[in-house]
């Protein structure tokens, strides 16, 4: 394992950006997306945190095989997971996973609601529905909620649910967020009117949560804000990162102007201090992190020329020559979400990009304070 670069995940920092969650929408219940290895910050670790210290009921991933991973690393939690995406449910050797853990899939499509609702062991899982209301990337459109609304009645939705596309742009009457509220309730009223029971809704997401839109429903489903940023260019949230991502000084020295740096053709435009961190592409720290500014020991440099794969180079004013040194520990980005909003924006991202592209060779250390 490396020690001088890592992840280190402030656990005492995601319930805290909880419990501001929870202040938000004092009488909704949360349902946290620990897709994508908890948005990078390690899915089991952040699980069982969410499960046992925050209360916990239902976690929300992408894929089988996370869920999976889960409850293998740890049997015991009591917690149930939602699959949203790549349930496997064609798969009839993988959807039985849905019979033996506490795991439910989120029926999206027709074909996998009709082997849900012909295979008789499917009849004690809760059916968890989506709804296409606009988004156009999954859901059962309304003419096949319409189609299948009779032979839902006798056991009913546990769960109906759908996604906001465009929830992290400020929300106005008539937009595109407001028609999929209307369409969702337009689903909601054909299963109703066809006798269907529903026992639990959400609709609401990150930004929908931090602008108070559709946070009436039974759940909400934070994602991005859980972990720090706010998903809105000029968002109100005021979460703090849950992570910061730590590295070290490998080696200085100085360049003339017209020096040649790195790969490729690289000059210094003018006389400069080079840092070289041990942290590069292969870390998750990309190409087009060329011009993300950097502090060291209070001086504030940008990484120069072209990222390697184990390391990036950062230029600083000659200046600062003799005030950094090999082995400074160096904070890539801190506790304060805005240190990986600017970098995103220099990136031409966003921050789920960033956390979520940071690689298994850095390792992630775990605090609670």
């Amino acid at each position: 394992m490396r020690h001088s670069s890592f992840l280190e995940v402030n656990l005492g920092i995601l319930g805290e950006n909880f419990q501001k969650i929870k202040k938000l929408i004092p009488n909704v219940k949360i349902l946290p997306m620990v897709k994508a290895d908890a948005y990078g910050n390690g899915l089991v670790s952040v699980s069982r945190f969410l499960a046992q210290e925050c209360g916990v009921k239902h976690l929300g991933c992408a894929r089988l095989s996370e869920a999976l991973r889960l409850f293998d690393a740890c049997p015991e939690l009591m917690v149930s997971m939602y699959v949203f995406s790549d349930t496997e449910m064609e798969n009839e050797t993988h959807r039985k996973a849905y019979l033996n853990y506490n795991i439910t899939p989120v029926i999206h499509e027709a074909s996998d609601l009709e082997i849900f609702l012909n295979d008789k062991d499917f009849e004690r899982v809760p059916l968890v529905l989506k709804v296409n209301t606009g988004m156009n990337r999954l859901g059962l459109s309304l003419e096949e909620v319409e189609k299948y609304a009779p032979r839902l009645k006798n056991r009913g939705v546990q769960h109906l649910m759908s996604h906001l596309a465009r929830s992290s742009e400020k929300l106005k009457a008539g937009d595109k967020s407001h028609k999929q509220l209307d369409k969702f309730n337009e689903a909601r009223s054909i299963l109703i009117n066809h006798g269907v029971e529903i026992r639990e809704q959400s609709l609401a997401n990150s930004g929908a949560i931090e602008q108070g839109f559709a946070t009436d429903l039974s759940y909400v489903r934070p994602g991005i804000m859980l972990y720090g940023p706010s998903s809105l260019a000029q968002g109100t949230w005021d979460g703090k990162m849950v992570s910061r991502l730590v590295t070290k000084v490998l080696k200085t020295f100085h360049v003339k102007k017209g020096t040649p740096v790195g790969y490729g053709v690289n000059v210094a435009p003018r006389d400069l201090f080079i840092v070289v961190l041990p942290i590069g592409y292969g870390d998750g720290i990309n190409l087009s992190s060329t011009g993300v500014k950097v502090k060291i020991n209070g001086f504030e440099g940008q990484v120069f020329a072209r990222v390697n794969m184990d390391m990036l180079f950062v230029a600083f004013e000659p200046s600062v020559e003799g005030k950094i040194k090999s082995n400074d520990r160096v904070e890539f980005w801190s506790h304060d979400p805005q240190d990986i909003t600017d970098m995103a924006h220099v990136m031409k991202t966003i921050p789920y990009e960033i956390m979520c592209g940071i690689s298994g060779r850095i390792p992630r250390v775990y605090k609670v304070s």
